[in-house]
């Protein structure tokens, strides 16, 4: 089915506030979700409603709980979530970021004790549309298998790198996971293989069948050792920082709770005059864009124009929804 944005909204808000979730928070949380589902994200939008709904009900997400300042130092700053709901502590954290920013140049926010953010690229758009760059990532749950091993010891972490443009920001939000669980569980659903290898089966062999890699829980590093890498440092770097829980901490909760998240503002603007700056970007944009395609079917794009292209058919023809998950909200 297809949705209007404005009606989705309407929906989760008002389950939201049944469950005491305060007014401000519940409209903040409910815009953001059918955000990330109107620009295509549909894995980390309305599909991730009814599992917050679940983690508010088992007490891990608290509605009412607010970040609090625990240590600062210029630019720098860390702050405990005290196990809010990750929305509203990531946007907190972003702004934050922002204002330190403005006055120092770089803006460094560290988060421990909050829960998922839903979407990375969230925080790199709200930068960058307050004329900033920003690298946000966050730590989760052990769901990937170190390069060569066979249990999950490391986060898919995912990562936003975040570049102000005029015609569209430069965004780039991945997991370190060839796909994210969140994608998926969306192919799974619509009965899809992925384009590529996605992880391992419970044999042991390679698979690009979705429900085959959620049955292993094995998914792929992105980049094989090289995804296993840079997973384990930003965990390492997120979780010192601010003083949290590491992946290894976050097992023996069984779920995204207390996770460490850093968010970082660039006020690059300061030293680097927008018309000037922006000129840079178009030409590197332009030379990308006039790559020459491999072969009929190939698509060249800038990181973050299928989002842009996405939300505008989305706010013409509705946001598509999965009838199953939106039956289980209404239930909520």
């Amino acid at each position: 089915m297809r949705l209007r944005f404005e009606n989705i909204v309407a929906q989760l808000e008002k389950i939201l506030l049944k469950y005491d979730c305060p007014p401000d928070k519940a409209n903040l949380i409910a815009t953001v979700m059918a955000e990330n589902s109107l620009e295509g994200t549909y894995s980390h939008g309305v599909n991730r409603f009814p599992s917050l709904i679940k983690s508010i009900r088992l007490g891990h997400a608290k509605p009412k709980s607010e970040a609090a300042l625990v240590a600062a130092f210029g630019g720098l700053e860390s702050y405990d979530g005290n196990s809010g709901i990750g929305i509203p502590n990531a946007i907190f954290c972003t702004d934050r970021a922002i204002e330190l920013a403005q006055r120092h140049g770089v803006g460094c926010v560290a988060l421990r004790n909050t829960n998922h953010w839903l979407r990375a690229a969230t925080y790199g758009y709200r930068a960058c549309n307050a004329g900033m760059a920003a690298i946000c990532f966050t730590n989760t749950l052990p769901n990937m298998p170190t390069w060569g091993a066979l249990d999950c010891r490391l986060g898919n972490n995912p990562l936003v790198f975040a570049f102000p443009r005029k015609k569209g920001h430069l965004i780039c939000d991945i997991a370190m996971s060839q796909f994210s669980y969140g994608a998926l569980e969306v192919a799974a659903l619509n009965k899809k293989q992925m384009p590529i290898d996605a992880g391992f089966d419970t044999a042991g062999n390679l698979t690009k069948d979705p429900g085959e890699v959620i049955k292993s829980q094995r998914i792929l590093p992105t980049g094989y050792w090289k995804g296993a890498a840079l997973a384990h440092l930003l965990d390492v770097f997120a979780a010192a920082t601010a003083l949290g829980n590491t992946t290894a901490a976050i097992s023996e909760f069984g779920d995204n709770v207390d996770v460490s998240q850093m968010f970082i503002a660039i006020n690059y603007r300061a030293i680097a005059p927008q018309p000037l700056s922006e000129k840079i970007i178009e030409k590197s944009v332009e030379y990308l864009l006039g790559s020459e395609e491999a072969n009929e079917s190939s698509s060249i794009i800038f990181t973050g124009q299928i989002a842009l292209d996405t939300r505008n058919d989305n706010l013409k023809n509705g946001i598509p929804v999965n009838d199953n998950i939106w039956e289980e909200i209404l239930s909520l």
